[in-house]
């Protein structure tokens, strides 16, 4: 056991991953490090709800952190998660229905060297938190805590841009995509296969 680990040794189940979150919160106030709203729910995330590899994680967030202590940025840089303006100007694009912006969006993301395997499971999971915000409407904090309100806020006008039928259709289209991209190298778009 590291001094991280504690007498926190096994894999935890979905229903305890905010457990885990408080866990990893209590660490951090117990080393003096201040961590960014977002950062722990990026730990667990990474860590796919094992006690040992979030802790694993946290350590080395811990150990790169600065006088701020861990901020959002460092962390999605850190971990390989895409980062939330790239996701939001992927979704505004499909909210103005631009499929231009939507391009140049992903081409961003490319250039900056983000993996499209990452970014399609990131978006994923941000439009299923768009299809609970559009179905929650102003309750959506009360299931998807860890997002700051601010960004509550902008994902409100996302949902409500793209609609709630248009969010779950594009989910099931990534969702296949990524089925798709399984094995395979990253798509060029003259290539590309409908």
């Amino acid at each position: 056991h590291t001094r991280l680990q504690g007498d926190w040794s096994s894999d935890v189940c979905s229903s305890d991953l905010g457990v885990l979150q408080e866990h990893l919160a209590k660490v951090c106030e117990a080393e003096g490090v201040k961590v960014d709203k977002g950062v722990l729910p990026l730990v667990v995330r990474a860590a796919g709800g094992s006690v040992r590899d979030a802790l694993s994680v946290l350590g080395q967030l811990l150990a790169g952190a600065d006088k701020d202590g861990v901020t959002y940025e460092i962390a999605v840089q850190l971990l390989g998660f895409t980062d939330g303006a790239l996701l939001d100007d992927a979704l505004d694009a499909i909210g103005a229905r631009d499929l231009g912006a939507l391009f140049l969006a992903i081409d961003r993301l490319i250039e900056s060297g983000h993996d499209p395997r990452r970014f399609a499971q990131d978006l994923l999971e941000r439009l299923r938190d768009l299809v609970i915000v559009a179905a929650l409407e102003g309750e959506a904090h009360t299931v998807l805590r860890n997002y700051p309100n601010d960004q509550l806020e902008r994902m409100k006008g996302q949902a409500s841009r793209i609609g709630e039928g248009n969010l779950r259709r594009a989910a099931e289209v990534v969702a296949q995509g990524l089925t798709q991209m399984r094995g395979a190298t990253a798509p060029q778009i003259g290539r590309a296969h409908v």
